[in-house]
């Protein structure tokens, strides 16, 4: 018993040192001939900072017409970014209808349109062959045979008169009086075989020439959103035949969390940009307008309205924007003339900034937003920096070798 305890502590120890030669061995051990790789390796990198100096000659400055303009510290008004809907202004889309019953066909010029056609005022969209009443094939085929026999006799009249109109037998008079007869005569006889084609199913153009028709036209200028006819189709009167949406104007609803409704300003203008653009270069600017007072308690929302100008055709019905709008609160912030913002292939926007006697140094700002013609900036530079702000877009071009 004396002998167990008095070699134990001797055994623990010789077991502790054994344990931490084993992992010391372990952890360190490095098969021969093995190095350690890099998980990437970055072939011909490029530094952003060797590409950004661009020194010129006082004749190149003068010839480039290059102007700064120090960065100020101003204070902006504040803006919020959310998403906005183009639509139709209420009351504008027009349903064209029928104001008789009859075939539709097309246009004179054969076209006949689909809808996300563009249409103008007063253009004939397309022709409707106006049905008798109370007519069938029978009637038809009779009113034919009537019509013909009527031709003949006063055809044979007109010929009569104008054997007697050679002998002196009768007046001018009398004989253009049988010319008219026989004119009449012929344009029945005419109509009656139409109507006869028509029920019988013959090609419509053919049929058209020898009856009536009314010629439909778009009420404005505009893009056909819905077509509801095709060509042959029989309708009734007071149908609805296309609908015609404007495109010169239109309106956009932006909601906004009703938290931050009072704190728009209604009294400034919007930028509306396309959906997923990053520079500022496509903005356009729609003025507040009163629309339909609407909120949606599902998402605390309230709508603002908007009216663009369409004319370039930029924007069509549904479409999704992003609309920025000015807020009433301010904060200062780093400002430069929007002129001297230029963007790369990517979307990143730079700013050249003169460090030096004919020095000029590109460098990468961040942009929060455009309000007028100033730019306002988060980073990149600081007060007093002097930036160019005429002649960005050929100094650009000299630093990659296409400038002057």
């Amino acid at each position: 018993m004396d002998l167990r305890f008095e070699l134990q502590p001797w055994i623990l120890r010789y077991l502790s040192l054994v344990l931490i030669f084993s992992f010391n061995g372990c952890s360190n051990r490095n098969p021969e001939g093995e190095t350690a790789q890099k998980p990437a390796v970055v072939i011909n990198q490029v530094k952003e900072n060797t590409l950004t100096e661009v020194r010129l000659t006082p004749e190149a400055e003068i010839r480039l017409g290059i102007e700064t303009r120090p960065v100020e510290l101003k204070n902006m008004p504040k803006t919020l970014t959310v998403g906005g809907e183009i639509m139709s202004p209420p009351g504008q889309d027009v349903k064209v209808t029928s104001p008789v019953a009859g075939i539709v066909i097309g246009a004179q010029s054969g076209y006949f349109p689909v809808a996300g056609s563009f249409v103008k005022n007063g253009q004939e969209v397309m022709r409707l062959i106006l049905i008798p009443p109370e007519m069938d094939i029978i009637s038809a085929q009779e009113e034919v045979r009537v019509k013909q026999m009527e031709y003949d006799v006063v055809l044979a009249e007109a010929e009569r008169a104008e054997h007697l109109l050679t002998t002196k037998a009768i007046s001018e008079k009398a004989f253009e009086a049988t010319r008219a007869r026989l004119a009449r005569s012929e344009a029945s006889l005419t109509a009656a075989r139409g109507r006869l084609n028509l029920y019988q199913g013959r090609d419509l153009d053919s049929v058209a020439m020898a009856l009536s028709t009314y010629h439909v036209e778009s009420p404005v200028n505009g893009v056909i959103q819905n077509m509801f006819v095709t060509r042959g189709q029989t309708i009734s009167a007071s149908y609805v035949m296309f609908e015609v949406t404007p495109m010169d104007r239109f309106w956009i609803r932006v909601p906004v969390y009703s938290g931050d409704v009072l704190n728009v300003d209604r009294n400034r203008k919007a930028s509306i940009s396309a959906m997923g653009k990053d520079d500022e270069a496509g903005l356009i600017h729609a003025n507040p307008i009163h629309g339909p007072m609407r909120s949606d308690a599902g998402s605390a929302s309230s709508d603002l309205y908007y009216e663009v100008d369409n004319k370039g055709g930029l924007f069509r019905a549904g479409q999704k924007v992003s609309v920025t709008l000015t807020l009433k609160s301010a904060e200062e912030s780093l400002v430069v003339p929007y002129s001297s913002i230029i963007y790369d292939m990517y979307g990143g926007s730079w700013v050249y900034v003169k460090s030096d006697l004919q020095l000029y140094t590109r460098t990468r700002v961040e942009l929060s937003h455009v309000s007028d013609t100033l730019a306002v900036l988060t980073r990149g530079v600081q007060p007093g920096d002097e930036v160019v702000c005429t002649g960005v877009a050929e100094l650009y071009g000299t630093e990659f070798g296409g400038g002057k």
